[in-house]
């Protein structure tokens, strides 16, 4: 009997040999990836990077096209274009402001507020960040590189004298960026 290429033998239909016992199914790792276990760096806002509290690794969309036909329904095709969802980073803001005026800074000095004496070339614009995302055991397993990185808003503070608690103010900053890649980290144990 001649073999199949699709993977039918005997009586089976369309399962791969790779999957017939239960332990092929089986995951290499049952550990789970865990909320608080990743580090974040972009190097043009240090204090940023020390004081983080929140990163997102934001989501990809790839778009599609849509084709009429002349039967009342469209045909699906898978489109030409990513869409990244922005990078979110939270911190908490340290006595002297520095972390939020690191952000601040940069993006006043992205465009002209007042006069042309803010404005740096276009050239550094952006940076580069990397979210190294942790396992468990909290050692490097992925790294993040986001490239082309630049803030489009940072939040303000609010200031509340009728709290009683002495808590520490968040703020959240918003970046865009090119694109991302992620490469797993070698570690040796």
């Amino acid at each position: 009997m001649p073999s199949d290429p699709a993977g039918i033998s005997g009586d089976q239909f369309g399962i791969l040999k790779d999957y017939e016992t239960a332990s092929d199914r089986q995951p290499e790792t049952d550990n789970y990836l865990v909320i608080n276990a990743f580090k974040f760096h972009l190097e043009r806002i240090p204090t940023v990077t020390y004081f983080c509290q929140k990163a997102n690794l934001p989501s990809l969309t790839f778009n599609f096209l849509e084709q009429p036909t002349k039967f009342g329904t469209r045909l699906q095709h898978a489109g030409t274009q990513f869409e990244f969802e922005d990078l979110v980073v939270n911190f908490i803001i340290d006595e002297e402001m520095k972390n939020w005026l690191e952000i601040f800074n940069w993006m006043r000095s992205m465009g002209n507020v007042e006069d042309f004496t803010e404005y740096v070339p276009v050239e550094q614009h952006t940076s580069d960040a990397e979210l190294i995302i942790l396992s468990n055991a909290y050692r490097p397993k992925y790294a993040v590189t986001f490239k082309n990185v630049f803030p489009t808003n940072i939040s303000g503070i609010d200031f509340d004298s009728a709290t009683t608690e002495t808590e520490p103010i968040l703020a959240t900053a918003t970046f865009r960026y090119r694109s991302y890649d992620i490469n797993p980290i070698n570690t040796f144990v």
